[in-house]
């Protein structure tokens, strides 16, 4: 029942029993004093009832506003979250990067250049599927091979030295074509979804 109707029907009853009342005590007044505490009782009865059905309405409201809020309060929780996991993938690809950064302009791959990347790669299985743990790792060897090509072509006179300039090329350019194939595998992984 709205409230305008719940209203309306309150002050037709209390005018019913008014005008009941004005008759039946201007007629016998003996009468009124026999209809007058039944009268009041069932008076106080839907007036309790109406004032009861009024509090239930206001707190059906203030529980409506009070579940708005805990959902406003879940998605403002669960949006920190997708952003602080967007940040953590970002850093990770970005030291990633970085590291193939340094290998392509210097073309080789030292010992401690190959030891940052293996602590950049360390957290990618908490943070990215099998499909760029996979890349990663193919990356890695690729350094290793970099490097190992790029020591054993150092022998000049050396018959397989060929050999080994062929592989250090083969090599760079896997490698170098991380800027290719990274923006495909880690991107899915980094668009800033509603969930996390």
């Amino acid at each position: 029942m709205s409230r305008g109707a719940s209203e309306f029907a309150l002050g037709a009853l209390a005018a019913t029993a008014f005008w009941t009342v004005v008759t039946l005590f201007g007629q016998d007044p003996t009468r009124f004093k026999d209809f007058a505490g039944p009268a009041a009782t069932v008076f106080a009865a839907i007036t309790a009832g109406w004032i009861a059905y009024r509090l239930g309405q206001s707190q059906i409201a203030v529980a409506k506003v009070q579940a708005d809020i805990a959902e406003r309060n879940w998605k403002t929780s669960n949006e920190k979250i997708v952003l602080d996991l967007f940040d953590k993938r970002l850093a990770i690809f970005e030291e990633i990067r970085g590291i193939v950064g340094e290998a392509c302009r210097g073309g080789t791959a030292p010992d401690e250049l190959f030891f940052r990347y293996g602590r950049a790669i360390d957290r990618v299985a908490y943070f990215f599927g099998e499909d760029v743990q996979s890349y990663v790792e193919k990356i890695r060897l690729h350094l290793i091979n970099l490097n190992l090509a790029t020591t054993m072509m150092q022998d000049i006179a050396g018959p397989e030295r060929p050999t080994w300039i062929k592989k250090r090329g083969d090599e760079f350019m896997a490698i170098a074509k991380f800027y290719e194939e990274a923006p495909r595998l880690f991107g899915p992984y980094m668009k800033a979804h509603q969930t996390a």
